[in-house]
Order: structure tokens, then sequence, then C-alpha cells
């Protein structure tokens, strides 16, 4: 699934606050550093890419989307490749670490690419864990089905992977504040990928219900970081005949 409908508004709409993306990317430093290549898969507009390269880490970047890719080199990401993650061009074990961050959930097949990642990957697939309730998104949910709609993802997510295969490490980072705002805000422009069949009509009379009862809002994000063993996500699929 392409995010290029999005493009011009993603980073706007998924950004962290300047002192919790700091603390990340430190954190992600201290523990990839001994790293000698990582990939970035669903890299985007290069939201993770950037600093880690601007920290002195060899990061390369592959993404479906090319308004996004052509964005992400506006920015000077480098080692940018337009591919599809089903589908990853690179030999065996070509990287230490793959990260993988809001992308398995888009994909219909994502055992696929799993798959690919435990294949171009030597020791770690690393994501993001928040640790959090959405009461914004909980209640828009609910809403939606008042209405007769429920978003679709199309594959699992990062965090539903970690209830088939135990996490080798999970590191806490640090925890912030969401404004209750800027989340409905989000909803309003239909940003999540999970929205686009919600008819537009239902979508604003949701999160005009919504606007009511958060308006002025905030709730807290606990952030941390999960890293899975390559060998004990390839043993999962061996398990279930993938």
């Amino acid at each position: 699934m392409s995010f290029d409908r999005v493009a011009d508004i993603y980073d706007q709409t998924r950004s962290l606050p300047d002192e919790a993306m700091g603390r990340l990317v430190k954190t992600l430093a201290d523990e990839l550093g001994g790293c000698r290549g990582i990939l970035d898969v669903g890299v985007g507009i290069g939201r993770f890419a950037l600093p880690l390269q601007n920290a002195g880490l060899e990061v390369a970047g592959i993404d479906l989307a090319r308004k996004m890719i052509n964005k992400a080199h506006d920015k000077r990401v480098r080692n940018l490749v337009l591919a599809d993650a089903r589908l990853l061009p690179f030999r065996q074990d070509a990287f230490d670490v793959t990260i993988s961050v809001h992308l398995l959930h888009l994909i219909s097949n994502w055992q696929q690419a799993l798959l690919e990642i435990c294949r171009v990957t030597r020791s770690f697939l690393v994501s993001l864990s928040y640790v959090n309730n959405d009461p914004v998104g909980e209640a828009y949910d609910q809403l939606l089905r008042r209405y007769g709609y429920v978003r679709r993802r199309l594959g699992k997510s990062e965090q539903d992977l970690r209830e088939m295969v135990s996490p080798a490490k999970s590191v806490p980072v640090t925890s912030y504040d969401t404004s209750s705002d800027d989340r409905l805000t989000n909803l309003a422009q239909r940003t999540s990928s999970s929205q686009w069949e919600i008819p537009v009509e239902v979508n604003q009379k949701v999160v005009e219900e919504l606007r009511g009862q958060f308006a002025g809002k905030t709730f807290t994000q606990e952030l941390g970081i999960l890293m899975w063993r390559i060998d004990d996500l390839r043993a999962y699929f061996e398990k279930v005949n993938v």
C-alpha cells in the first residue's frame, strides 16, 4: 500500500516531539552502533533513516511509494531504493539489522515481507513499541462501528508480532504527551491508511463528535524499542510452515 497520497502532509502527521525523537535516535544509535549496515524497510520520507545517518550509522532505505522516496531524497537521505518489501533487491545477509516501523499492517501477505527481511538480515529486526491507551483512537473505532464501519488493516502490525514471537530485547526510551487536538486533526485528514475506505462524510461526523469529548486534552505515550533475533523469526516460520 503506497502512501503517496499523503506524502505532502506525512511529516506533520507522524512526527514525534523533538525531545522524544532525540532520545529515540540516541537509544537506537547506542543499540545499533556496532552494526555495519542497517536497512529501513518502508523508509518513507526518512523519518528514522535521516537522523540515524546523521548520527554516523550506515542506513539504506526502501519504499514502494515514489513520491515518499523523492521527498526523502530532497531531505538528503542517502542510499534510497524504490522497491517492494515482499521482494527486496538485496543479497542474503546483506544487513546486520533491519528496521520496520508501521509497515507490516500495510501488507496483506505480510509473512512474505517478513521472510524477505529474514533473508537479507543477519542479526536483528528492530521496531518501536507504544505502551499506551489511545483514548481518541479507541473512541473513533467505537463510533465507526455505530455507523457500520470497521477500519481494515491488510496485515499484522509489529505490535502483533510480539505476541507471536517474543522479542529478544525491549528497551524503554521515553514518555511524552500527545495532544488530542493533533490526533483529531490527523483523523479528520484521513492520514491513516485504515481510514481510506471510510466515507468522507462518515469520518467527518465521527471526528466532530469526538471533538466535543476530547478537545484540549492530552494523553501520555510510552515509547520503546523492540528487537527480535532473526534466528527466532526464522524458527517461527519453520514452526508454522510458512
